[in-house]
């Protein structure tokens, strides 16, 4: 029989571990012919004319280079649906078994860009439209956060829970550089105290690996593992992402890969495939380590139209050790894969977006 008190570390734990993966966790047509120009032979004391310019033959789509850039439509809400489903096992000491749980979570947030700065970048307002979390174990589901249930019983099914509530319709802003990447994130620390307000210190510190600046600008799944500079078919690219985990920040690196061009309905989509590793970040400390062979692989398809990432899948695996008390360590592996979906944009389907270009632009030449 397992006592209350270990019931309890293991399910604050498991919320921790899903709070922090959520926060984190978590994106051709064939050549043209060769036109022939003829010229007109000179008669009579008439002048010759010029051959006419011959047309410069175009490279293969697979030879093209094409600027995959990372946009924000002005004035435009997009809302993008991120589901986290997390399998976990964790391995107590004190426990005669490993637990093993399933955790559930879907977010809605929506981005609204305001007019371009003339010096570039813009201001972007980011609300948390939706939220719902459930997790199961031993086949039965229960509730971590209902937005349709009683608020009254919100702290009863969870600590955080009254903070959930709390967090549906609350706006932070994204400040972006010339280069549409977020550089800041405003209004984090009055959303903080909103949040916590009357929770347990248990519970608030949830609430910060949930809403911490590193978090939120995690939630912008429209523009993750973009290229920086032109690529094309089969290009690889670096990105690095942090990825805080309770007090402990570990960081992704990921290899890129443009694939290539899919049809989808009314538009062309670009494909890209990403594989990588996580690994704990240098210069910071924790007593929470992390396991070797933590990986990360996914795809993601970009619209050059909106210039935004319009859905995703990414699964990683890991194994954390999270010291306790007593002086042992939990060990618990997991096995997270988090999706993003554009559902909405500027008020219209995305299927009912209008369509893209029949050949995605390439890049200009330098």
């Amino acid at each position: 029989m397992i006592s209350d008190s270990i019931r309890s570390l293991t399910n604050s734990l498991r919320t921790l571990l899903l709070l922090a993966l959520c926060a984190s966790l978590a994106s051709l047509s064939a050549c043209k012919k060769k036109e022939e120009a003829s010229a007109a032979a000179p008669t009579g004391d008439q002048p010759a004319e010029q051959p006419a310019e011959q047309p410069k033959e175009e490279k293969p789509k697979e030879e093209q280079a094409f600027e995959l850039k990372p946009k924000w439509p002005t004035g435009q809400r997009m809302l993008v649906q991120l589901t986290t489903h997390t399998d976990t096992e964790i391995s107590n000491p004190a426990l005669p078994q490993p637990v093993k749980t399933e955790n559930f979570l879907t977010q809605e947030i929506a981005f609204t860009a305001s007019p371009e700065r003339p010096t570039g970048g813009c201001e972007v307002e980011v609300e948390v439209v939706s939220v719902r979390s459930e997790s199961k174990a031993a086949g039965k589901v229960t509730p971590v956060f209902d937005p349709k249930g009683d608020p009254k019983q919100d702290a009863k099914l969870n600590q955080a829970g009254p903070a959930f509530r709390k967090l549906i319709g609350s706006k932070v802003k994204y400040q972006t550089g010339p280069d549409n990447a977020v550089t800041r994130v405003d209004g984090v620390p009055q959303l903080m105290n909103k949040l916590n307000t009357g929770l347990s210190f248990q519970a608030q510190f949830m609430i910060r690996t949930l809403v911490s600046e590193d978090s939120i600008r995690g939630w912008n799944a429209l523009h993750q593992n973009l290229p920086t500079n032109a690529v094309k078919v089969g290009d690889t690219w670096e990105s690095t992402r942090d990825i805080p985990f309770g007090v402990a920040r570990f960081v992704m690196i990921s290899t890129n890969t443009f694939k290539g061009w899919e049809q989808r309905n009314d538009r062309k989509l670009a494909k890209i495939e990403t594989a990588g590793v996580i690994a704990p970040k240098e210069g910071v400390q924790s007593a929470i380590t992390l396991g070797e062979g933590s990986t990360v692989a996914g795809d993601s398809r970009y619209d050059p139209t909106l210039g935004v990432v319009i859905e995703s899948d990414a699964t990683a695996q890991f194994t954390v050790s999270v010291p306790q008390a007593s002086g042992q360590a939990t060990s618990s592996k997991l096995r997270t894969r988090v999706t993003s979906k554009l559902t909405d944009a500027g008020g219209a389907a995305v299927s009912a977006v209008a369509p893209a270009p029949a050949d995605a632009k390439p890049a200009d030449k330098q």
